[in-house]
């Protein structure tokens, strides 16, 4: 692995000359909607009634009620169909791609050992797959859903059933498509695993869930076709709005200023989420960045939030007003509705300091309401944000030294390391800006898996595919380093790993301080601007695991890396024939 820091030429913070260049984006809407599966087709626009859309189904984020958390195994059972609908989740209309007709799609909910079983059946137009975030998926590495790594595409009017079993994990996760950008375009849900055995299961007595998003307008393809282009400068989409559990409100008169308009047919007065509160009872609120692209500060007013889990792992409990989370993070957070009957609003607020360029659409300041009972029923109320509580300029995770996990679990000691460099370059004159890890920028392969070329035993694999072979179960040492302005979420599949330390400039083998005691725990993780961070996991999954960034855009322009982790073991895996079969299907 060279550990050479590469030559970059820094993406620009100029904002960016929209011009021409709208136009050529909504001609691209059209044109790449096709390729990723969507096509917008004239509806009625939305009404008082609309609002209350079947596609947004709010009684699935309220948990505790029908499930009996047990330690005695059962098999889940799901059927899915994903397909495309005209939907306006903010009250502006665009085409979405929906599972079982919903936004955010269905629940998964399960114990610990529980079989989760889910027939993917495919509408679209173009293939798809799913990825079950922050499954470990062990001796189950084909059923990760990444395409071109673990599988290849579901093809256009087929099914594949994706079976695991959930052993030694519980916690918050969430489900998403995994071929090309198509999650931006709908393809998410929650993902909760319970257990007997956690320890704040008697502390709370209601157990939410609030899913935060950026939200775009325009269709993800060709948002992804002008992000690859020369005229975006390397700057990344800006979304339009935010939403909480797929519901916000829009300004309709903000689309003709957007730095992408669309002239979609839109409606003033979209609800807010909303959750309702009973004085004196305490709430398990399970927070997850299910966007592709905002960092997020989420409070409540007036409500103290108190963390006790991150990305799955039970977290030692601290107390704070507002919580940063990046893209694909996951926290439980405790709150007391110890505060006077009334209506509170929820804050999901993008941290826009993490943007290369303003849209003067977006409303950064994302809102759901807690309505007390015994309160007046209105989304029109006096509320206040916090003002005691700093607000960070910068695009990073809570302290480490906030975040201690409830099992103390040591470092462990490493017997091998590798340095992973990663920044954008500029690959040609005419200014198309690339994402490479180690000189090497992914493109996922089309029409095979590294996974299926590894059983059949390849050990030179394409030179998109940068691939770290780990013959033997060891423990291994990642130096992360960043070259470039932004901050990334960085999301290791199959694995959490021990976060030892991070910090701005360079790391210092055996000068700088790491955290050895009991040093965090999680499966994604924010990489600070022009910084570094030190992980390490056991390789003790055999597989193909990807370690990438989440931003979307990012992973498009090709920043991801894939685990070779004991190939030995890959070539006795019994890999679905259906499986490999769909990389042949047209």
């Amino acid at each position: 692995m060279s550990s050479e820091k590469p030559t970059v030429e820094r993406r620009s913070y100029r904002k960016i000359i929209i011009g021409g260049v709208v136009a050529a984006v909504i001609a691209l809407a059209l044109i790449f909607g096709l390729v990723f599966g969507l096509r917008h087709h004239k509806s009625a626009g939305p009404d008082t009634e609309s609002f209350a859309e079947p596609w947004n189904n709010a009684s699935q984020f309220l948990l505790s009620k029908n499930f009996t958390i047990t330690k005695t195994p059962t098999t889940r059972y799901y059927e899915w169909n994903i397909s495309q609908q005209t939907i306006a989740p903010d009250g502006l209309e665009r085409p979405m791609l929906l599972v079982n007709g919903m936004f955010p799609g269905p629940l998964v909910e399960a114990n610990t050992g529980d079989q989760i079983v889910v027939k993917v059946t495919n509408s679209m137009v173009n293939g798809t797959t799913i990825h079950w975030h922050g499954m470990y998926q062990n001796g189950t590495n084909w059923m990760d859903g990444t395409m071109g790594v673990t599988q290849c595409a579901i093809p256009p009017g087929q099914s594949f059933t994706y079976n695991y079993t959930v052993a030694n994990q519980w916690g918050t996760y969430w489900w998403h498509a995994h071929a090309a950008s198509q999650y931006i375009d709908g393809i998410v849900g929650p993902l909760i695993i319970h257990s007997p055995d956690e320890p704040y299961l008697d502390q709370y007595d209601e157990d939410i869930i609030m899913m935060v998003s950026d939200y775009y307008h325009t269709d993800s393809g060709a948002l992804v076709a002008w992000y690859l282009s020369a005229d975006s400068q390397g700057t990344e989409p800006v979304p339009d709005n935010g939403l909480i559990n797929g519901l916000n409100t829009f300004n309709c008169s903000g689309d003709a200023n957007a730095l992408f308009p669309t002239g979609f047919k839109c409606s003033d007065g979209a609800p807010l989420a909303s959750f309702d509160f009973k004085a004196g009872l305490t709430y398990r609120v399970r927070i997850i960045n299910s966007g592709s692209f905002a960092d997020f500060q989420f409070s409540i007013d007036d409500h103290m939030l108190t963390v006790i889990e991150a990305d799955g792992i039970d977290m030692q409990p601290v107390a704070v007003q507002r919580l940063p989370i990046h893209v694909a993070q996951r926290y439980s957070v405790l709150v007391h509705a110890n505060q006077t009957v009334g209506n509170y609003y929820v804050r999901a607020t993008m941290n826009t300091n993490c943007f290369n360029t303003p849209n003067p659409a977006l409303n950064p300041n994302v809102q759901g309401v807690i309505h007390y009972e015994g309160a007046p029923v209105t989304q029109d109320f006096n509320s206040t944000d916090w003002t005691t509580s700093s607000w960070s300029a910068i695009c990073i995770d809570l302290a480490l030294d906030m975040l201690h996990p409830y099992a103390a679990q040591a470092a462990p000691t490493p017997d091998v390391s590798y340095e992973i460099n990663f920044a954008f370059e500029t690959i040609n004159q005419a200014g198309i800006n690339l994402a490479y890890v180690n000189n090497t920028s992914w493109s996922p392969l089309m029409t095979d898996a590294t996974l299926f070329q590894a059983q059949r035993g390849v050990t030179l694999f394409d030179a998109s595919q940068l691939i770290v072979t780990l013959n033997s179960t060891n423990v291994v040492e990642l130096i992360l380093n960043n070259y470039d302005e932004g901050s990334h979420p960085f999301h290791f599949h199959g694995h959490t790993f021990s976060v030892l330390g991070w910090g701005g400039g360079s790391y210092i083998p055996g000068k700088t301080v790491l955290e050895l005691d009991n040093p965090l725990r999680r499966d994604t993780i924010t990489i600070p601007s022009f910084g570094w961070t030190v992980v390490r996991f056991v390789n003790d999954n055999p597989g193909l695991w990807t370690l990438h960034c989440h931003i979307d855009w990012h992973m498009e322009a090709g920043l991801l890396m894939q685990f070779e982790s004991l190939p030995e073991q890959i070539k006795k895996f019994q890999i679905p024939s259906e499986l490999t079969a769909m990389c042949g299907a047209k």
